[in-house]
């Protein structure tokens, strides 16, 4: 997954980059045994972007990227693909001219085999949210789904994919969706990536007062949301992807 920002500004510098950006990893982890790959499951390489003082890309700079492990667990080839050697974390550090990155840890991990929901949500299950003023109106209920190897190995950073396939509808006076995924700090988001131990864990918000839909706002009627996780390797969707349905019912009061 590429992240973008300034990771280094060298204001006395003549010459070379103004900035760099920080390192642009094609996947969080590495499979031991394997190679870095992109969200297609193809090898690609450590990456780093040189800028000028107007912040504009200078093409022909070669980046260097080196490990700072004493006894590390991965390598690097002559084209700047991690390779995973063996369980662990990998130290790396990115550096253009005389301007260096932060360092990045990257895992090497189990290669992914069982995808499930380890969530205690089911299709049977109610969610309620507090209708009222702005500030009581959005809850969240989180759902979790957790991704292993062989021996039920955990497989750390994979990134899991979410589809909201369906969901109440949003009233057309209201300035932001209804229900909506996000991270647990309320940020829009539809991806996150698997942890130490393997699971990942995501929320469905619900703003009461953007619903459309009256008799569930006031508390008559109940619907759900639908939601699907889903994350791969190689580029092939590992086990089968997850549904979790979510039922939604708006009560007043705490």
């Amino acid at each position: 997954m590429s992240i973008f920002g300034l990771a280094c500004i060298d204001m006395s510098a003549p010459k070379g980059p103004f900035a760099i950006s920080v390192l642009l990893l094609p996947s969080p982890s590495v499979v031991v045994g394997d190679i870095m790959r992109d969200s297609n499951g193809v090898a690609a390489p450590v990456n780093l972007v040189a800028y000028d003082a107007h912040g504009a890309v200078i093409a022909g700079e070669t980046p260097q990227i080196f490990i700072t492990d004493s006894a590390p667990v991965a390598h690097l080839d002559a084209n700047r693909i991690l390779i995973g050697d063996k369980l662990g974390l990998v130290h790396l550090v990115g550096q253009i001219g005389s301007l260096q990155t932060t360092v990045v840890n990257v895992p090497i991990t189990t290669a992914p085999a069982r995808f499930r929901n380890v969530s205690a949500l089911d299709t049977t299950a109610s969610f309620p949210f507090v209708a009222g003023d702005s500030a009581t109106s959005t809850e969240k209920s989180q759902f979790s789904v957790s991704l292993t190897g062989a021996g039920d190995s955990a497989s750390q950073g994979f990134i899991v994919r979410y589809v909201l396939e369906h969901a109440p509808a949003t009233a057309t006076t209201a300035k932001s969706p209804a229900v909506y995924l996000a991270n647990g700090s309320g940020k829009l988001s539809s991806v996150d990536t698997t942890d130490v131990t393997g699971a990942a864990t995501h929320f469905l918000y619900v703003n009461s007062l953007s619903l459309a839909d009256t008799a569930l706002v006031a508390g008559t009627k109940t619907d759900s949301a639908v939601i699907e996780a889903s994350t791969s390797y190689k580029g092939i969707t590992v086990d089968a992807p997850q549904r979790f349905v979510i039922r939604i019912t708006i009560h007043f009061g705490p």
